[in-house]
């Protein structure tokens, strides 16, 4: 159910070869948090996941980079650069697709919201707006190649978000990844799919 945005009836059996899609909130202290995870079904990406899901993780880490007041950017100017830099990584694993495609059809949603005292916090704050330090925003890339042979046979059926909840930093060096202990790369998911494998 990867092309469904929102899957929430969470009771389609989940089989070897396929990947999960989480994304979660949690509450702590009457904050909120958000964060989105990817894995496979048995614990190893297959070629196809994996090069799928390197270039949603290299788009996310490019952007996080952008989360700081001397940036000058907005979420909707960090928005408009994921585009661009999904154009570029999936260009690298044979994707013929343009800025609108990946607006329209692959990346359907917007790199990130506000976060707080609610998941969406606050709908009366424009993503237009420059970041200011301290800031809490979500930054969630993410892929979703439906059953269209405009794109790669490999990678179709495939959805693919990672998620992050991000405090802005004056500077790079400022930046805070609030959820960085939540294993991300293809080789620590792999890893911690093995070590519990092996209990």
């Amino acid at each position: 159910h990867a092309l469904c945005m929102h899957y929430v009836l969470n009771s389609a059996p989940m089989r070897g070869g396929d990947l999960v899609l989480v994304d979660a909130g949690a509450e702590y202290a009457s904050y909120a948090s958000d964060i989105t995870r990817t894995f496979p079904v048995n614990g190893r990406f297959t070629d196809a996941q994996r090069d799928l899901y390197s270039a949603v993780l290299s788009v996310q880490q490019q952007m996080i980079s952008l989360c700081c007041v001397d940036s000058g950017y907005s979420l909707n100017e960090i928005h408009r650069r994921s585009t661009q830099a999904m154009v570029t990584e999936l260009k690298q694993i044979g994707f013929h697709a343009s800025a609108r495609d990946i607006d329209d059809r692959l990346y359907p949603h917007h790199i990130s919201h506000y976060l707080g005292m609610d998941v969406h916090d606050t709908v009366d704050m424009s993503r237009s707006q420059l970041l200011k330090k301290n800031m809490v925003v979500t930054v969630e890339p993410g892929i979703y190649v439906p059953y269209d042979d405009k794109f790669p046979k490999a990678f179709q059926g495939m959805g693919i978000r990672i998620e992050d909840d991000i405090v802005v930093g004056q500077s790079i060096d400022d930046i805070q990844n609030l959820t960085a202990l939540a294993p991300k790369t293809v080789e620590d998911i792999e890893a911690c799919a093995a070590a519990r494998q092996t209990k």
